[in-house]
């Protein structure tokens, strides 16, 4: 069995905590406290950190150290559109490798989405649609493209988290309605339709941005403040 040097064990610990909320978006990173809490060198926190900083799931800023991204309102709305244009690209230039797909795990992921839903697990809602599309989207050949997709869907996912968190009562909505444009996805490429998948891929990841522009537009606060009944009036307008 592979043994994980100290760094890497260190990184992998500070990552799931980070995915799964344990730290949360604007949540300072003291590297003393971390090596106590590790039962590590500080060194090894610091490499771990500057890693996840390469990855876009903590920043470093002169005085006052690392923390987990906070985004304002216009930044989120920067990351989602790149996230966008990254996402429709690859859509557009996925059918000649769907030979590669395992459907069956695809249907599985789905599946589980709506066990996590009536569980209001939002950190693994979010993390499992994030792997449905993902697991999608890896058949394509450009790892370039595709490390830079998952760099942004784990930025993106910390902040959506908060939305849910605060505003649960429309968590089951927002998820539900994902849910069953991941099975109009997937009825697309099952019948090896190009033109329909792109046309329903397009539409799925352009609501969300569509929402949160439409918010950025009406607000200038940051994501964190805007309530998911907004982000669904925006959807709906």
């Amino acid at each position: 069995m592979e043994i994980l040097s100290v760094s890497a064990h260190v990184y992998n610990q500070l990552k799931a905590r980070i995915l799964d909320g344990s730290y949360a978006s604007g949540d300072r990173l003291n590297v003393d406290e971390l090596a106590r809490q590790l039962n590590a060198s500080k060194t090894p926190v610091r490499e771990a950190l500057a890693q996840l900083a390469s990855e876009s799931l903590v920043v470093f800023r002169p005085r006052s150290g690392w923390s987990v991204p906070s985004l304002s309102l216009d930044e989120f709305v920067n990351f989602l559109e790149m996230q966008y244009a990254l996402r429709v690209f690859v859509s557009v230039n996925l059918m000649e490798y769907i030979d590669r797909l395992d459907f069956g795990l695809l249907d599985s992921i789905n599946t589980g989405l709506q066990a996590r839903m009536r569980e209001f697990r939002y950190h693994e809602v979010i993390q499992q649609n994030d792997l449905f599309h993902q697991t999608i989207f890896n058949i394509h050949p450009n790892r370039l493209i595709l490390d830079r997709l998952e760099e942004l869907d784990a930025l993106i996912r910390l902040q959506r988290v908060r939305f849910f968190e605060r505003e649960h009562q429309y968590f089951l909505q927002v998820a539900q309605r994902a849910n069953t444009m991941h099975s109009d996805l997937l009825d697309a490429l099952k019948k090896r339709d190009p033109e329909l998948f792109i046309a329903i891929s397009k539409n799925h990841h352009a609501s969300t941005l569509n929402a949160y522009k439409e918010m950025s537009r009406l607000s200038s606060c940051d994501p964190e403040s805007v309530s998911e009944e907004e982000a669904l009036a925006a959807q709906t307008a």
